[in-house]
């Protein structure tokens, strides 16, 4: 009697997960317990990178000004008690005349600019209080107006180049200009070269509050002005020492 032997295929069904055609792919996950905030620390350390090169910046910038204006201040010392020489009588002359300063319009502008270094670090830290609660993912509730500190800091230093403008137009009217005489010229260069440095940072300000129309990123915003925020005290203090240098060595 013939053996009739039967094959029978059995159909193998692909299992979940497995490495087989049916395979179903695997998601990536961050981590355990990643909510999507696994490149926050990578911004945080590459912002804290770029503040540290921008204040390197910062400081060597200020250690140039100072140098210059260290030189000014011996300049003005040593031209004060020289004199010129007259070759008919052979002798030194004294041909520095002391000015009168304009004490009312140069204090208005020292508060002014002292006020705009108050309003700026108020500015700042605000800022940072904003860059704090968005790293932790938190926006923060907004309720009274806030007050635009960053933008009164860019009025009132153009309020200080005004008023400076004001006291440079003040003795051209009374027919002092740069080469009239050494004190004026030396009034003219010191406080000219302060402005010229104050300008830069009251750009970089400009730049930082004008972000939206920019398009800038936040932390753009906050660089800027926490780099600048330090340039912009020291010229604070730089202007009260040429004020009190030409204040009490007037001549």
């Amino acid at each position: 009697m013939p053996i009739i032997s039967e094959h029978v295929h059995v159909e193998r069904k692909p299992k979940l997960g497995g490495g087989g055609p049916g395979k179903i792919p695997h998601k990536r996950g961050y981590g355990g317990g990643d909510d999507g905030d696994h490149d926050r620390s990578k911004d945080f350390s590459s912002r804290k990178e770029r503040l540290r090169r921008y204040r390197i910046g910062i400081l060597l910038c200020i250690i140039s000004v100072s140098t210059l204006f260290i030189c000014l201040t011996l300049a003005y010392v040593f031209r004060q008690n020289l004199g010129t020489w007259d070759p008919i009588h052979r002798q030194w002359i004294r041909d520095w005349r002391a000015l009168t300063l304009p004490y009312r319009q140069l204090w208005i502008n020292t508060l002014i600019l002292l006020l705009s270094s108050f309003t700026l670090e108020m500015a700042r830290r605000k800022m940072a209080h904003q860059a704090e609660f968005a790293a932790l993912g938190i926006v923060p509730i907004k309720g009274r107006a806030e007050v635009p500190w960053l933008g009164l800091t860019v009025l009132l230093g153009f309020g200080f180049l005004a008023g400076q403008v004001v006291v440079w137009n003040g003795f051209r009217s009374q027919g002092l200009f740069l080469h009239n005489n050494p004190s004026s010229s030396f009034f003219f260069i010191l406080t000219g070269m302060h402005a010229i440095h104050l300008t830069g940072g009251l750009l970089a300000l400009l730049y930082a509050a004008g972000g939206r129309l920019l398009k800038l990123r936040f932390d753009s915003q906050i660089l800027a002005v926490d780099a600048t925020a330090s340039y912009w005290h020291f010229m604070g203090g730089l202007w009260l020492y040429i004020f009190g240098l030409l204040y009490f060595l007037k001549g």
